[in-house]
């Protein structure tokens, strides 16, 4: 059952992908700054890898191993969260030394990435010890809102350099080489 369960949370969160990249205003940003495909591919494409080895491997482990697992995805969210926390404070001191603003979508896609990050991620949620399946379901859900954290950071972070490259007159697209060829 627990199987099923984790394999759901993934079945859910591929739909439920598009769904949180839409409201941002993923797509519509997308057809202007190309590599915002790139967060939004990946996420995707992650999302799919752990819901096929679920279906593949998918089988708990002991107690012992399944609480293993949380130190590796708490690892993982502290990177999450010092990358955003340092693109927050170059953006604070990049945009507040200029007249210029932060771009609303860096803010967008930042909140969302804290949202998931923060709020669906780091709730404690109690398992009992004896249970290792409630300790497998819980992994995989933490992980699903670490992959949204984490490439909803990445787009974050695409929109402010592209905003920082172009407010210093540099035109930079990184699809194409210097002779307009891909």
């Amino acid at each position: 059952m627990h199987v099923i369960v984790a394999l759901s949370t993934y079945v859910v969160a591929i739909p439920l992908w598009f769904f949180v990249w839409w409201w941002i205003g993923g797509f519509s940003m997308q057809r202007r700054e190309r590599m915002l495909i790139l967060p939004n591919a990946l996420c995707i494409t992650f999302l799919a890898i752990n819901l096929a080895l679920v279906m593949l491997y998918g089988e708990v482990g002991s107690v012992g191993y399944e609480e293993g697992r949380f130190s590796f995805i708490q690892d993982r969210a502290m990177i999450v969260v010092q990358a955003t926390a340092s693109v927050l404070i170059v953006a604070v001191l990049v945009y507040g030394l200029t007249v210029r603003r932060v771009p609303v979508e860096f803010i967008r896609f930042l909140l969302y990435a804290f949202v998931f990050l923060l709020g669906v991620m780091a709730p404690i949620i109690w398992v009992p010890i004896e249970q290792p399946g409630f300790f497998y379901v819980l992994r995989h859900f933490q992980s699903v809102a670490l992959i949204f954290s984490l490439f909803l950071c990445v787009a974050g972070i695409i929109i402010l350099l592209r905003d920082i490259m172009t407010a210093g007159g540099v035109e930079i697209d990184l699809g194409k080489d210097n002779n307009g060829m891909m």
